[in-house]
C-alpha cells in the first residue's frame, strides 16, 4: 500500500548552536577523525572498537594539564536531560596524557592527542556528542569544543545522487534521494524520525526532512521535488603546504623571518566561466602531512598564509561578503572566514595561520544580513566565485535520527556516506 505524506523540511539552523568552537587563541589545528582515516567523518559505531583520534596543538609551548569530557546532545545540539551515567560507561573526566613537544619547527608548540572510546570512557547510547577540552580539571576553563557522532545502525539507509527535477538547475545542482528501511524498529512512528544530509563536511548548510515523502510498508522514501538539493560547485581549490621551501603550484613566494614563515599565494580569480574538469580533491577538508620529515604531528611547522582573491575589474562585490570556506576556517562563515577588500590593491585578502599539510577550499558569497550567531541561514552560493557543475564530485553524509515514543533524546539509528561519482 502506498501513502503520500506532506513533506516538512528545513535547516533547523535557528535552533542550533555551533558545536565546533575554540575559546583559547593558543589552540590550533583541532582535528577529529577515525584512526588512520584523516579524511573521514567524525563518526563511530556503537559497541564497535573503531575509535576516533582527537588532536590539537597548543602554542603555549609548555605542558598544560588538559582534561576532556563528552556530553550527549540532541539533534539540534541542545543538551539532553540525562545523567552521564545514562549514556557513558566509565569516567567522564579524563586527563590527556599523550603529548609531544615540537621539534625542528620555528613555531614552538605542544601536540596533544587521544583516542575515544577507550578503556576509561565509552558511549552507551547513540547520538550527537560534544567533546569539551578544559584545563586543570576545571570544566569552567574550556579551551575548545568539537562535535562527533555515535551511530547505532538499526535501519538500512540507501542514498543516490540525481539530477534535480527542475530543469533550470538540473545542470548546476545535485539532488540526494534517501530510502530507509525501519522494519527492525519496534513500535515505529514516522513523526519521530528526521533525516539530515550534509555535503562535504559543511554542517552549517545541512538540510533536514522531518517527514518522509512516501511510506511503502517498512520503507520510507525522502524524494520530494525540492528536497535535499545542493549547489554542485566545482572541485575545490588546493594549497600544498607540505614543504615550506619548495614553491609549489599555488605559491607565489616565501618570506622567512626569525620566528615565522610567511607564504604569499598567487591571486585566485573567479572560476565561474572556466570549463569544468575533474581532479581528485579533499572536498574542503585538509590533511596534516609534510614531505621533509618523519613525524607530522610535532615536526610540521606553521606559516602565515596570505590568501588573495581578485574580483572582476578589481571592484568589490556590492551587498555581499566574500568568505574563505572549508575546514581551514572550521566550515563556518563568520568573521574568522571573511575576506577583507583592499581598495588600493583592488584585492580581497585573508591571513590564516596554518600547519604544514594539504588544504582544499572554496570562495563563497553571502548576504551579510543572512548570518545568525555565526551560522548562515542560506545555502552556499558558488555562482560568481566558483561556478556550479552537475558533474562535480561531492560527498554526502546522511544521518537518520529517531526518538522513540518513550525516548528522552535523539538517537542516530542510521548513517551512510555516498559519493556523487558512484552514480556514474
Amino acid at each position: 500500500m502506498l501513502f503520500f505524506i506532506t513533506i516538512s523540511c528545513g535547516r533547523l539552523a535557528n535552533a542550533q548552536t555551533q558545536p565546533d568552537r575554540i575559546f583559547d587563541s593558543t589552540i590550533h589545528t583541532v582535528k577529529v577523525h577515525p584512526v588512520n582515516a584523516p579524511e573521514g567523518m567524525p563518526v563511530i559505531l556503537l559497541n564497535e572498537q573503531s575509535p576516533l583520534l582527537f588532536s590539537f596543538d597548543d602554542f603555549k609551548a609548555s605542558y598544560q594539564d588538559y582534561y576532556y569530557s563528552v556530553e550527549l546532545m540532541n539533534a539540534d545540539w541542545t543538551a539532553v536531560e540525562l545523567s552521564p551515567f545514562d549514556y557513558l560507561q566509565g569516567f567522564n573526566q579524563n586527563r590527556i596524557a599523550d603529548y609531544s613537544v615540537s621539534s625542528i619547527a620555528l613555531q614552538r608548540y605542544y601536540h596533544y592527542q587521544f583516542t575515544f572510546p577507550n578503556a576509561n570512557c565509552s558511549p552507551k547510547q547513540s547520538g550527537n556528542y560534544l567533546l569539551k577540552v578544559y584545563k586543570n580539571g576545571n570544566v569552567n576553563q574550556v579551551v575548545f569544543t568539537s562535535r562527533f557522532y555515535v551511530v547505532d545502525n538499526q535501519v538500512g539507509v540507501v542514498a543516490a545522487i540525481q539530477e534535480p527535477f527542475d530543469g533550470s538547475i538540473s545542470k548546476t545542482h545535485q539532488k540526494v534521494q534517501v530510502l530507509t528501511d525501519v522494519k527492525k524498529i519496534p513500535y515505529f512512528q514516522s513523526n519521530q524520525l528526521k533525516v539530515q544530509v550534509v555535503q562535504n563536511f559543511n554542517f552549517s548548510d545541512a538540510q533536514w526532512a522531518t517527514e518522509p515523502s512516501f511510506i511503502r510498508g517498512n520503507s520510507l522514501e525522502f524524494n520530494k521535488e525540492g528536497l535535499f538539493i545542493f549547489p554542485a560547485g566545482k572541485e575545490a581549490r588546493w594549497l600544498d603546504l607540505r614543504s615550506l621551501r619548495l614553491v609549489s603550484d599555488r605559491i607565489f613566494k616565501f618570506e622567512v623571518k626569525e620566528d615565522k614563515t610567511i607564504v604569499y599565494l598567487k591571486p585566485d580569480i573567479s572560476r565561474a566561466d572556466q570549463a569544468y574538469y575533474t581532479f581528485h580533491d579533499l572536498n574542503g577538508n585538509f590533511i596534516i602531512t609534510n614531505s621533509e620529515s618523519l613525524q607530522s604531528e610535532n615536526q610540521n611547522d606553521y606559516a602565515k598564509v596570505i590568501f588573495t582573491y581578485m574580483p572582476p575589474q578589481r571592484i568589490p562585490f556590492i551587498g555581499q561578503n566574500l568568505y574563505l570556506q572549508g575546514a581551514l576556517t572550521n566550515n563556518v562563515l563568520d568573521s574568522s572566514a571573511i575576506m577583507r577588500f583592499d581598495g588600493k590593491l583592488g584585492l580581497y585578502q585573508k591571513t590564516l595561520l596554518l600547519k604544514q599539510g594539504y588544504y582544499s577550499y572554496n570562495y563563497v558569497l553571502r548576504d551579510p544580513m543572512e548570518s545568525n550567531e555565526g551560522q548562515p541561514v542560506s545555502m552556499n552560493d558558488y555562482t560568481e566565485t566558483e561556478g556550479n557543475h552537475w558533474e562535480t564530485e561531492n560527498s554526502y553524509s546522511i544521518f537518520v535520527y529517531y526518538r522513540s515514543p518513550s525516548g528522552r533524546h535523539d538517537q542516530i539509528i542510521g548513517f551512510v556516506t555516498v559519493n556523487s561519482k558512484q552514480n556514474w
